[in-house]
Formats: C-alpha cells, sequence, structure tokens
C-alpha cells in the first residue's frame, strides 16, 4: 500500500538512479518512494559536524548551499557526515531551516537525499506543502524519532557516515543553475549504537509452502531475519504456547511494505496483515485470531503477493489493509495452496516476536489433487492467441465432456493473449472467473470454435479481474469452445481491425463475427488462475470436426500431409501436428491424415 509521512518517503536499496519526478500541481503533496545505488565516498565532501554536548546528535550547519539540479547531477553538492559512535545507526532527524526557491521554482522542490553507503535512507523536503516560489521557515521543533514518529526503521551506517545530496524534485533552472538555496539553519541527526540480533537467521531460502517451512531452534524465539527476493515468501515454523501473548512485527525494523501471514498446523489460514494499525507500510500480527496454543506457520512477504487456497481463491479478502484480520477471503476455510501476485523486492527484514518458540514443521495433508491445466506443465508451452493455435485442453486420461475441468494455469507476458480449447457440459452451471485468483487486470473471452464471439467481460463488479458465467444466456448448447484471457486493454478484433465487443461489462457478442486478432497494448502481465465450473477437458482433436485437418481450414489435403511430414519424429505436448495428442509426430497420425484424405469438415 502507498502511503505519506510527512516530509519523509522510504527509499529501497537498488541499483538505479533516481529520475527527475513530473511537476506536481500547485496544492498536491508529492512523496514518492525512491530507488538509489549504492554511495560512492570519492564523489561527496566530508563535513566536519558538530556533536551536541552529552549526547550522539551530529548537527549538519547550513550556510546559502544552492539547491541545484535533479538528484545525481555532478553539479550537485554532497556531503558525507562521520559518526563516532560503534555499530552506528541512524535513528532521528531534526531540521531547522530557511529556504528560498528563485524564478518558477517552488519550496517543496528542495530535497536532500540522506542514505548510507548502501544507498538505504530517506529523503527529507521540509517545504513539502509550499508548491510557490519564494522563502520560508520550516522546522521539526526537536530532533524526531524515525520510528515512534514516522514508523520508519533506523537506518545502519556500515562505515560510520551518512550521505548527503541536495539536489531539486523538478529542476526548472538548466544547466545547473541555481533553483533555490538553503539560506541557513541546521539538520540535526540522532546516531546510536544498533542493538545486536538475537533469534533465528535464514540458513538458505526458507520456503514458501507448510512442506518446504523452514524450522526455527527450540527455546524461546525473540526473533527471525531473513532476505527476500522478487516474488519470494518465507514461510517458518513457530510454536505459540499463549495465544494472548502472540506478537510478530516488522515495524521500525524493516524499510519495504511488508505482509505478515499466520496458519496454523493444518496450513489453514489464521491471521493477516498488511499495514500495522499502529501505523506505517509494515505489519503486525497479533493473537486476535488464535484460539489454541500449538504449530503455527509464520510467512513474510512484500505487498503484492496473496495467499491462495487449494482451489485458487484468496484465503484472505485484499482490504482492508490495516487491520488484523482472520480469514475473510473466498477460500477462507482453505489449507495454503500457493501464492498469486507479484513483487519485486530485494531485501532484509526482520520480525520481531513475543511468546513464541522454535519448532519443527509437522506432516501435513496435501491439497487434494484437481482436475487442472496448466499452459506450460501440461501444455508444454505459449499458449496460442488464435483459434488455428489454441491450446488443445486434452488429457490420456480424461473422457473428452466428461471429465471435469476446474482450473486453468499459466503465465502472461505483456501484449499476450493465451487461448485454450474446452468443453462446456453445462451451460447453466458454466463460470470461467480470475476474481481473487489472479493479481492484475485481466479480460476474459468466450469464442466459437469458428472464432465467432459468444461472450466477453472485463472487470466483475468493482473487481479489475473478471468472470464469465451464462446469466446472459450467451451460451446456446453444451459443446465445444474456445476460452481466452488478456490482459487489459487488449481486446478482441475483425478482420477490419473493428472491436468484437464494446463493452467491458459481461456481454454477449452483439453481432456473429469472427475474431481476427487482437488490439490494444497492455502492460498487464503475470501468472494467472481461471477457475472453472460446468466445464470438461475436451477430445485430442480439439476444434476438429472431422480427424486430420491439421492446419483448421476445414478440408484434410496435401497442406495437412505435408504438415505431418515436416514435423514427422517430433515429441512433446501441444504439436498441432500430433493428431492423436500422444506426444510424438509418427505414422499414426500420418495414417489417420491419409485414412481422412479429402473430406471436408
Amino acid at each position: 500500500m502507498k502511503g505519506v509521512f510527512a516530509a519523509f518517503c522510504v527509499v529501497v536499496t537498488v541499483s538505479a538512479v533516481l529520475a527527475q519526478e513530473e511537476k506536481p500541481r500547485a496544492g498536491r503533496h508529492v512523496l514518492t518512494p525512491v530507488q538509489v545505488a549504492p554511495r560512492n565516498p570519492h564523489l561527496y565532501t566530508p563535513f566536519r559536524s558538530d556533536f551536541l554536548p552529552a549526547s550522539s546528535d551530529i548537527v549538519f550547519g547550513l550556510n546559502n548551499f544552492a539547491s541545484k539540479d535533479a538528484v545525481g547531477a555532478a553539479c550537485n553538492l554532497r556531503f558525507s557526515v562521520q559518526s563516532t559512535v560503534q555499530n552506528a545507526q541512524w535513528q532521528g532527524l531534526g531540521w531547522d531551516v530557511h529556504l528560498t526557491a528563485f524564478g518558477d521554482s517552488w519550496q517543496s522542490d528542495i530535497a536532500v537525499l540522506i542514505t548510507n553507503l548502501n544507498g538505504e535512507g530517506y529523503i527529507l523536503r521540509p517545504a513539502i506543502e509550499e508548491n510557490q516560489p519564494g522563502s520560508g521557515s520550516y522546522t521539526s521543533g526537536s530532533v524526531v524519532d524515525l520510528c515512534n514518529t514516522y514508523h520508519l526503521p533506523p537506518i545502519s551506517l556500515p562505515d560510520g557516515r551518512l550521505y548527503l545530496e541536495l539536489y531539486e524534485v523538478f529542476d526548472d533552472a538548466p544547466d545547473c543553475a541555481d533553483d533555490g538555496v538553503w539560506n541557513s539553519g541546521q539538520l540535526v541527526f540522532r546516531i546510536g549504537s544498533a542493538p545486536d540480533f538475537s533469534g533465528h537467521t535464514e540458513v538458505g531460502d526458507a520456503g514458501s509452502l507448510p512442506e518446504t517451512a523452514q524450522a526455527t531452534p527450540a527455546g524461546a524465539l525473540p526473533a527471525i531475519r531473513g532476505t527476500l527476493r522478487p516474488d519470494d515468501v518465507d514461510l517458518y515454523a513457530i510454536f505459540i504456547p499463549d495465544p494472548s501473548r502472540f506478537r510478530a512485527t516488522t515495524r521500525c525494523l524493516t524499510s519495504f511494505n511488508t505482509q505478515l501471514y499466520l496458519f496454523d498446523a493444518l496450513g489453514k489460514g489464521v491471521a493477516f496483515n498488511d499495514d500495522s494499525p499502529e501505523g506505517g507500510l509494515q505489519s503486525t500480527l497479533t493473537g486476535q485470531c488464535l484460539t489454541r496454543p500449538g504449530l503455527y506457520y509464520l510467512a513474510i512477504t512484500a505487498y503484492g503477493r496473496r495467499a491462495v487456497g487449494c482451489n485458487g481463491g484468496a484465503i484472505w479478502a485484499a482490504t482492508p489493509a490495516d487491520r488484523i484480520r482472520c480469514p475473510d477471503g473466498a477460500e477462507p476455510h482453505s489449507r495454503l495452496g500457493g501464492w498469486i501476485g507479484t513483487h519485486a523486492q530485494n531485501a532484509h527484514y526482520i520480525i520481531e516476536l513475543q511468546g513464541v518458540q522454535g519448532a519443527q514443521p509437522a506432516a501435513l495433508s496435501a491439497c487434494e489433487p484437481r482436475n487442472q491445466w496448466d499452459e506450460a506443465l501440461n501444455g508444454g508451452g505459449d499458449a496460442g492467441a488464435l483459434p488455428q493455435s489454441a491450446q488443445i485442453v486434452a488429457h490420456p486420461s480424461a473422457t473428452p465432456c466428461q471429465t471435469p475441468l476446474q482450473v486453468v494455469t499459466g503465465n502472461l507476458q505483456p501484449n499476450d493473449v493465451d487461448m485454450y480449447v474446452i468443453c462446456i457440459t453445462d451451460p447453466n452451471q458454466f463460470v470461467a472467473s480470475t476474481v481473487g485468483t489472479t493479481g492484475w487486470d485481466t479480460m476474459l473471452w468466450l469464442f466459437e470454435c469458428n472464432g465467432s464471439g459468444v461472450m466477453h467481460n472485463d472487470d466483475h463488479l468493482t473487481s479489475t479481474e473478471s468472470r464469465l458465467d451464462n446469466s446472459l444466456n450467451c451460451i446456446a448448447q453444451p459443446g465445444t469452445y474456445l476460452l481466452a484471457i488478456s490482459g487489459y486493454p487488449r481486446a478482441a478484433v475483425d478482420a477490419q481491425g473493428n472491436p468484437l465487443w464494446t463493452s467491458g461489462t459481461l456481454q454477449c457478442a452483439p453481432n456473429p463475427r469472427q475474431l481476427a486478432g487482437w488490439q490494444g497494448d497492455s502492460i498487464e502481465a503475470g501468472e494467472y488462475r481461471i477457475v472453472l465450473q460446468g466445464a470438461a477437458f475436451v477430445s485430442p482433436q480439439g476444434c476438429l470436426s472431422c480427424p486430420g485437418d491439421v492446419n483448421r481450414d476445414g478440408i484434410v489435403d496435401d497442406a495437412d500431409l505435408l504438415e505431418v511430414l515436416f514435423n514427422f519424429g517430433q515429441t512433446g505436448a501441444g504439436l498441432p501436428a500430433d493428431v492423436n495428442r500422444d506426444g510424438i509426430v509418427d505414422d499414426a497420425d500420418l495414417l489417420e491424415v491419409l485414412f481422412n484424405f479429402g473430406q471436408m469438415c
């Protein structure tokens, strides 16, 4: 979740350079997360700081220091401030400054980037609300604690130094001319000693499911620390002897936007929190949803990943974010089956614990097997976007149009469309839905085998995910159909480039035009899970009304024969020339074409 903290915003450690921000509109607060690369000490001028008597506060004096260009510009003033504290940690900040913005520049553009050697830190913009030129004085009143006041974690200083860069959020004056000036005043940095860590440190990479959860050492467990990689989820086995004393939090300990989940010994959801009720983007769990002592599984991930049950439905709803919640999603009673959504974090975390002991994971029942089709595992690769390249959902162990098909999973790339051949056995019961199972803006489409539109949905109710059903009687009869998924706004068009549908609500096809392609650029991408009802696997021939029509042009002829010959000997799933779908293009497929040669479909 996005958050605004007075004059601060969190800085994530990655190797990147800040880009100039867009000019804000008058009266608007602009505080966005930023990304900085590790600092190069040789580019910073050592500053002779003053220390307040009998304290660890460092005073950085300001005297007509120019505010010049966007962050990273060579002409910007840069300073390093040395601390004498052992195992130094930046814990608080105060300011009392007088600023002037020249010409068209605003006082709110005047900023200072404050980081450690690794690029971790914060941005201070004392005049954040003054979207106008001129002069003004701004003060914090005292040195404020990063954690207690702003819900931000202290910043460790590996080399004992803070690195400061004075810059402009929006550069109005070209060629490194002065946009403004820090006329006078001071910044005060409170430096303390980082406490020694006591607890469990992640070994390798903790798993994301109870079956792969990492054990924690026996005895009292005061904390867990580890590292999240992009899309990572870390799960730990813990023992809670007294639910009333349980507490787990990343507040003031972790810089990125965390989420904490708790599951019971059977892997079923117990409690979840995104943003701590105490404030900030970090997370806190207490024992309010726990009913008994015992073995539990504690999971940490970053905002963007969601826990789902065995059928792909969310165990918790996405909102509200700032409450500790018992399961309230589409599958509140299911055990943990997996995770959907994405995150890009690559950062360390610490979870502070109370009322917790170490534990070993226990054996538990897996999700019951479901009749599922996966684009890569079962289909052998990327599903096509058109009827002739659609992935045929057929399996040797499935009876065509009888064996239920409950889930279709896959991975969509930007501007991609995935299409599947399925059987609809009961139009009145038919449902295809990504609601609560896919963390991005989906669109679902249903077509006849010849590409004629049947129905479409973009957003279901208030969700950006999609749901198809036969409430409008769009499906006239059972049979073989084409189900497609795309990311908004990539839409189906006819041969003239006209959209087949003009509305994003659930809608039958307004006319019998056929699909010819897709139009519109989409950046939506990622894993998806389509949950189905009233659907089944199809025959290996898919949409073919006669066997042997490999290229699906309506006739079994020499073109189909050549298709088999050119691919003879190939193996794998989903090969168009594998007529009988046994995983190999061989003489059986050749005979299928020859026996039906000349047949019109």
